[in-house]
């Protein structure tokens, strides 16, 4: 009986700390109720694979038993792809049974009798818990796994699976020399510290790939500045041919009236007016900077004989700064005003269609253009750096293009 409530406690423990490990290095998914009893749902499967593993099923089996389990739990309950649930339920498993592996060794080498293993137990289950804390404290919290690439994560999955071998290895494989349980000893402490070495790799190589990713966003944030000022000197220059022909027309206006032609004088007013209202605001969404930059993209298209149309709402509560909104509309107006002034010069019609909307608490915002042919989409069209700002804010970027179109939609 005792043992049995030993088990039920051990198994707890197992619970509790596999759940802090798994929310060390993934977010939370809104499951609702089902949150609430995330300890109950994995103590239940775990303690049933324990049963198995100690009655029914070889040892291996259960080890592969567990892992799927933990596999499950993490798809269900974290926000994860497949390989971060693999790599972190094998790792998770592996520190787990390699401290159960350091216990039985020093049972083996300082206790004659079987049931020495019986006291390590809870001994044991802190000692992993302690590891699980460690790890706690050495991982920041940078969860943006996208940026390690299908090789690095190969790499990485293979000291944790290496781990599992080595400790099947060693917990089969045993041995009443005193020489080969020493070397089981260390070899267990090793690999402990091995994979921890590995989480603290993966944590280097974030690190780095962040401080390249905000570098490089850096550069853009400077060629944006750089365009914005090129750009408002156009206007300028537009404003100086605009306000030249705006003088010559009213001088005209003047002639006609003195000679008493009031109606044509009236007609050329309307004109004018009618101009310089498309000139001055061709779109209005409440956002100062959104506003500017999407009336100078109008204007630079319209120059080219690329045509805008608009679907904006009331940007005045949109999160990003200044140089975020540049980066995010130039960008995605650059490439496709490119793309339509080769439209254009085919004789085609080259209309963008743009929409900026705030939709269920969400921002909204497509650009789609006709393309000559199918576009080879690269991070070298600045598609890299909108990605960067949409990944800041929790969001999602989608590309796709045809032999007609071209469509970029970010959503945060």
């Amino acid at each position: 009986m005792a043992l049995w409530i030993l088990s039920f406690c051990i198994m707890a423990i197992e619970t509790w700390g596999s759940v802090h490990f798994f929310e060390t290095f993934m977010d939370r998914k809104r499951t609702g109720r089902l949150d609430k009893c995330k300890y109950a749902v994995l103590y239940i499967f775990c303690f049933a694979a324990a049963c198995l593993g100690g009655y029914f099923v070889p040892m291996g089996i259960k080890v592969l038993l567990t892992v799927l389990i933990l596999m499950g739990f993490c798809a269900v309950f974290y926000k994860a792809e497949w390989k971060q649930c693999i790599f972190f339920s094998v790792l998770n498993y592996s520190l787990l049974f390699l401290t159960d592996l350091f216990m039985m060794q020093m049972e083996n080498m300082f206790f004659s009798q079987n049931d020495g293993f019986v006291f390590l137990i809870l001994p044991s289950k802190m000692i992993w818990l302690c590891v699980v804390f460690t790890v706690r404290k050495i991982w920041k919290g940078r969860n943006n796994y996208g940026e390690l690439s299908r090789r690095e994560w190969l790499k990485f999955s293979m000291i944790p699976l290496l781990t599992v071998a080595s400790m099947l290895h060693m917990f089969f494989c045993k041995s009443a020399e005193a020489k080969v349980q020493t070397a089981y000893l260390f070899l267990s402490v090793g690999l402990i510290f091995i994979n921890i070495l590995v989480i603290e790799l993966m944590q280097g190589i974030l690190e780095k790939e962040e401080l390249l990713r905000e570098s490089a966003l850096a550069g853009q944030k400077k060629e944006s500045q750089i365009a914005h000022y090129r750009d408002m000197q156009a206007v300028y220059e537009r404003q100086g041919r605009k306000m030249h022909d705006y003088k010559n027309q009213i001088r005209t206006m003047q002639v006609l009236l003195k000679k008493g032609d009031t109606q044509a004088a009236v007609a050329l007013a309307e004109r004018l007016t009618e101009s310089i209202s498309v000139e001055m605001s061709a779109v209005s969404t409440n956002h100062p900077v959104a506003d500017a930059v999407l009336n100078q993209k109008f204007h630079a298209a319209r120059e080219q004989g690329v045509s805008m149309t608009f679907r904006v709402g009331d940007m005045g509560g949109m999160r990003l700064n200044e140089e975020e909104t540049v980066i995010l509309i130039s960008n995605l107006l650059d490439n496709a005003i490119h793309e339509c002034v080769k439209v254009a010069r085919q004789g085609r019609n080259a209309v963008i269609h743009v929409k900026l909307v705030q939709e269920g608490g969400k921002l909204i915002f497509s650009v789609r253009n006709p393309v000559v042919e199918k576009v080879q989409v690269t991070e070298g069209t600045g598609l890299s750096n909108v990605k960067a700002v949409a990944d800041k804010y929790g969001g999602d970027f989608a590309v796709s293009c045809d032999a007609k179109k071209f469509q970029a939609v970010v959503m945060f």
